[in-house]
């Protein structure tokens, strides 16, 4: 064997251990970066995960245990409300048509003249319409006492509609009051350029009184400004379980003086306000803007229903009326407690 071809195996050698080591730090190279990605994409899944879980939390319509995914069900945003509603002539024909609501709320409360001897959780006989808020403050204390599921109360006429799904971004921690045409939701300081059958029965200076009593019996529990009082149409509101004290409490000053209810509870809802928000910008009263009607419209019609998700009045003697709040209803229910 020459010197060359012992020279050219030695360097063949050299030549493959070195290929050789590069290939291994290769490998080990792409291993480290597979081990990097593995790890990046593990935690990436996890956050991805547990923002799911935080938006699927958030969402009032549903149920969800990650861990299992057919525990996701559909719910109604008013599952642990209260559906307070209210009749002002004992049509007590209308009550199947009501009864569609039940599978959306925890509890329904008829209020109905001449319906019950007093009140109790699931009714009430008032025929005192303009001081229902009455029989709503009771029904209030029925629930802190006896029912601690129960997270708010939502107040509606019989002849006003709602679509529950469409109310699934709303805050439950807010008190949700309308603010329509008739009569807005104002607070003020005088009646000037506010024509209003109210101010001529002298409602205002009611308030106006029901609010110095406040002031007085309540120093340290409520803020007021004894200038101020309000109107708005209260055929349709919402009283989050967190303020039912204060509602209460308030009625307790209103109600004596017969405080008229379109005047008495929106004043009662800015003292609350003044009490609880955090600044003059941060309220804690949602303005509900969208309802068809207000509080003497007539004739809302089939597609009104269909495409608003609350009004006031419908015509229940209508069949086309009845029948498409009746399917609004059954169809959305149909959704409940399904698997998705």
């Amino acid at each position: 064997m020459s010197l060359q071809s012992g020279d050219n195996g030695f360097y063949e050698t050299r030549r493959s251990f070195l290929n050789r080591k590069n290939l291994l730090k290769f490998l080990i190279v792409i291993t480290f970066l597979s081990l990097i990605y593995v790890f990046i994409f593990r935690e990436n899944l996890r956050i991805h995960i547990n923002f799911i879980s935080v938006k699927l939390k958030n969402s009032s319509l549903i149920k969800v245990n990650l861990t299992d995914v057919k525990e996701v069900k559909i719910k109604s945003p008013f599952y642990r409300t209260l559906g307070f509603i209210r009749w002002n002539a004992a049509r007590l024909e209308r009550i199947p048509v009501m009864e569609k609501y039940r599978p959306f709320f925890a509890e329904l409360h008829y209020s109905i003249p001449g319906h019950v001897p007093k009140v109790t959780y699931t009714a009430d006989g008032s025929g005192d319409s303009f001081y229902i808020y009455k029989e709503v403050s009771d029904t209030m204390e029925i629930i802190l006492k006896n029912h601690p599921m129960i997270e708010g109360l939502l107040y509606f006429h019989f002849d006003a509609w709602i679509n529950p799904f469409r109310f699934d971004n709303m805050n439950f921690n807010n008190i949700w009051f309308p603010d329509s045409a008739l009569p807005p939701f104002r607070c003020v300081t005088n009646t000037a350029g506010w024509d209003w059958w109210a101010w001529g029965s002298g409602y205002h200076n009611i308030a106006k009184q029901a609010t110095a009593n406040v002031a007085k019996n309540y120093s340290n529990r409520f803020i007021t400004d004894k200038d101020v009082f309000c109107g708005g149409w209260s055929d349709i509101y919402y009283i989050p379980r967190r303020f039912f004290q204060d509602f209460i409490d308030l009625t307790s000053v209103f109600y004596p003086i017969r405080s008229f209810h379109e005047v008495g509870i929106p004043t009662m809802i800015n003292i609350i306000d003044l009490t609880h928000r955090l600044t003059p910008s941060h309220s804690i009263v949602t303005r509900i803007a969208d309802c068809w009607g207000h509080c003497c419209a007539g004739g809302s019609s089939e597609n009104d229903i269909k495409q608003k998700r609350c009004g006031h009045r419908m015509d229940l003697a209508n069949e086309g009326i009845k029948k498409t709040l009746i399917n609004l209803l059954e169809s959305e229910a149909s959704y409940l407690n399904k698997t998705i």
